[in-house]
Order: structure tokens, then C-alpha cells, then sequence
């Protein structure tokens, strides 16, 4: 069995792919274990898929997959990992952003007898990123409670027991940080710090990684659902004290004084009930993408598969 493999997602990153390839054989070689390397083009539009092909025709350990389209990272990666073989299974971006140089790192970590090993860094190279993902991890951990490792990157190693739980899991609205959260098994952290982006920009803006977020928060816990019955009841109560007061003032002054009173309350009310329809129609939207039944992922092209 191969002992190591590293898969990595390819979105428009032409630049990088030999880069980043040269580095993995660096790290590699420093372990002196046998391995493969997983790329996976998620339907770039630049020269990606033409990097991958020549690196993979250049050394038979690089493996390629070329997905139909654009599926998302956390799809991507998980094309990769379902075409994995190692004993361990390492996954990280492909922009050079996490550090190649932790490889040895998590892979001696998981020879300790973990199932997975986190990387994690409170550090971010942008202030999007920063925002974004103190928001994130304040919704998980404070409002839904969810015991989860803070401050992950996509960068982890896993053991083959946990590649293969991680294969069984069949949603197609899915995100690498919950399903190996649900796995649970035996998990470790490992404290790394992130690099600079060398080339372009992240195709990740503020509001694809919002949205990104947003699923990845709904498809982890249902307690926004619990939540909105709490916030519907707590309206309740509010309205029944507010009219209360003004049929008290209605019988004691004869008149009901503010046209401020009634439109703050139409504005909150309307603001509120919207806010509730937005997540209940977003949990919808899960569900009917789950209930058409189609595949995870289309693969156009396949190299030293």
C-alpha cells in the first residue's frame, strides 16, 4: 500500500501547479515513504489542466483528475480524496498558501495513533479572510455550541479508518470541516502558520465565502431552526407587552401618540419574519439538492489513474 497521499484542488492556480508539485517532492522526499499526489482541476479556466497533464506525464506518482466543471473546493477535494490509496491521506490547497513544509509535521503527528491531525492557525492574510472567518467560528462554537476544533484550515492529515467513513458520506451540499467533524474518531491539532499567496488573487470573494460559510453552518447543526422558534416566541411576547401598553394609553388618553412607534415596529417585525423565511428557505434549498439524487462529481479526465 502506498503510505502517503496528498490531494490538492486546482482552481485557475496554472501558475503554481509545478511550484507546488516541487515543493510536495521536497517534503517528500525529507520522509523517504512512498507516496502519490492527487491533483484535482475543478474545472479551471485557465491553463490548469494542461499543468496537471504535463506534470503527471513527467512522474507516474502524480496522479490527475479533471473534474466536468466547476464543482466548489470542498467537492473537489473530495474527488480527490475518493481516488486516494495511501494509508494516509493529506489534503491541502492548492495555492501555496498552506505550508508545504508541515507535511513531515502532521505526518509524524498521525504515526502517534490519531485518526486525523488539524492544522490550525487564529493567523489569516487578509482582512476578508480575518472577518469571515472570526464570524464563522463565532457562529459555530458560540451560537450553535458545536464542540469543533477552532481555527482549521482545509490543510489535515487522515488515517485510512477515517478516508474510508469520510467515502460513505453521499451529500453533495457538503463541506470537508463538518463531515470529518461528524466522523469524530480520534483527532489532534497542529499549530502551523499559513504563507502569503505568491500568484493572483483568491477566486474566493467576501461574498462566496460568506455563502460558502452559511452552508457550511446550516449543514453542521439544526439549531438555527431551534433558535428562530425561540426568536418567533420572544416576538410574541414582545407584541403582546407593546399592545398591551398602547390599549392601556388607547382607554387612558383617548389616543395612541407616534407614527415612529408603529412603522420601528412594522420595520422589526418585517425584518424579522424575513430573516426567518431566509433560513428556513435555505434549509429547503439543501434538502432539494439533495433529493434530486444526482452524482457528486463528473470526471472529464483522468491521468496515471
Amino acid at each position: 500500500m502506498i503510505e502517503l497521499s496528498i490531494v490538492s484542488a486546482i482552481y485557475n492556480d496554472a501558475n503554481t501547479v509545478k511550484q507546488l508539485v516541487s515543493e510536495f517532492e521536497d517534503e517528500l522526499l525529507k520522509l523517504g515513504i512512498s507516496y502519490e499526489i492527487v491533483l484535482v482541476n475543478d474545472g479551471s479556466i485557465d491553463n490548469s489542466e494542461e499543468e496537471i497533464r504535463e506534470v503527471c506525464d513527467k512522474n507516474p506518482l502524480i496522479k490527475g483528475i479533471s473534474l466536468s466543471r466547476n464543482y466548489g473546493q470542498q467537492i473537489a477535494v473530495s474527488s480527490g480524496i475518493s481516488f486516494a490509496k495511501g494509508k494516509y491521506v493529506l489534503i491541502i490547497d492548492g495555492d501555496l498558501e498552506n505550508p508545504i513544509d508541515s507535511i513531515p509535521d502532521l505526518y509524524n503527528k498521525i504515526n502517534e495513533g490519531f485518526d486525523i491531525v488539524y492544522a490550525v492557525s487564529p493567523i489569516r492574510q487578509s482582512i476578508t479572510k480575518k472577518i469571515t472567518s472570526q464570524l464563522f467560528w463565532f457562529a459555530i462554537c458560540k451560537v450553535l455550541k458545536i464542540n469543533i476544533i477552532k481555527d482549521q484550515l482545509l490543510l489535515r492529515i487522515m488515517s485510512r479508518k477515517f478516508v474510508d467513513a469520510y467515502n460513505l458520506y453521499p451529500e453533495i451540499s457538503r463541506s470537508v470541516a463538518g463531515i470529518n467533524h461528524d466522523i469524530g474518531m480520534n483527532a489532534t491539532s497542529l499549530i502551523v502558520h499559513p504563507k502569503k499567496r505568491i500568484y493572483g488573487k483568491s477566486s474566493y470573494n467576501f461574498g462566496k465565502r460568506l455563502n460558502m460559510f452559511i452552508d457550511i453552518f446550516l449543514n453542521m447543526s439544526t439549531r438555527p431552526l431551534n433558535l428562530v422558534i425561540f426568536f418567533g416566541l420572544f416576538q410574541l411576547i414582545l407584541s403582546l407587552i407593546l399592545t398591551l401598553i398602547y390599549l392601556i394609553k388607547y382607554f387612558t388618553s383617548g389616543t395612541i401618540p407616534g407614527n415612529t412607534s408603529i412603522m420601528v415596529s412594522i420595520l422589526f417585525f418585517g425584518g424579522a419574519v424575513l430573516f426567518i423565511l431566509g433560513i428556513m428557505a435555505r434549509y429547503l434549498s439543501l434538502i432539494y439538492s439533495e433529493v434530486k439524487r444526482r452524482p457528486m462529481f463528473l470526471v472529464k479526465e483522468k491521468y496515471n489513474l
